[in-house]
């Protein structure tokens, strides 16, 4: 009898109760895989957002100029202590690729001493991401470097926005520091 009426039911085009539930469940699960798989794109997108967003921004007390972001120390220290503080601060003594740069970081200097990330390694002026310095780059002051004391293997950048060799660990050679993170 449930033969017949099955059979009536579907020339009618009436599903069966049984039939109409798992058409329903399967639809259910669809719709609840494809939200799910909404739900992580969407988590996806913002990540990598917040992502974006995070590597822009530079903090508090630190200059963003030309994608880079600069810490300028106010505390006074030798060189090498400039350049653990740098460290702590997931960053590194300056590197002045730039005419533009150079000019940035002069104008936030002021009448100060700072410590660049330029230092001598076997008579060569390198940078402390291991470029070395062009003969025709550098911002130099006049008869610098001159290696006063045979002991000047750091740089220092002068109140006019030039460059002078100073010893690294010096107590006498203390100044502030400028880092740089990319």
């Amino acid at each position: 009898m449930q033969e017949v009426e099955s059979a009536y039911g579907n020339m009618l085009g009436k599903v069966p109760s049984s039939r109409k539930r798992k058409c329903s469940s399967r639809s259910l699960v669809f719709i609840l895989m494809g939200l799910t798989i909404t739900m992580f794109l969407l988590l996806i997108v913002m990540a990598a957002f917040l992502f974006v967003m995070y590597k822009s921004y530079c903090g508090s007390r630190w200059k963003k100029f030309d994608g880079s972001c600069y810490y300028f120390e106010v505390n006074q220290m030798t060189w090498i202590e400039a350049r653990l503080s740098c460290d702590r601060r997931d960053s590194d003594l300056v590197i002045i690729n730039s005419d533009m740069e150079q000019e940035f970081i002069h104008s936030k200097t002021g009448d100060d001493l700072y410590w660049i990330g330029l230092e001598k390694i076997t008579d060569v002026w390198t940078w402390v991401d291991g470029t070395i310095l062009k003969a025709s780059s550098g911002f130099w002051g006049k008869g610098e470097p001159n290696n006063g004391g045979g002991n000047e293997k750091c740089t220092q950048l002068t109140p006019e926005g030039k460059m002078n060799d100073a010893p690294c660990d010096n107590a006498k050679y203390k100044c502030r520091a400028i880092c740089e993170k990319k």
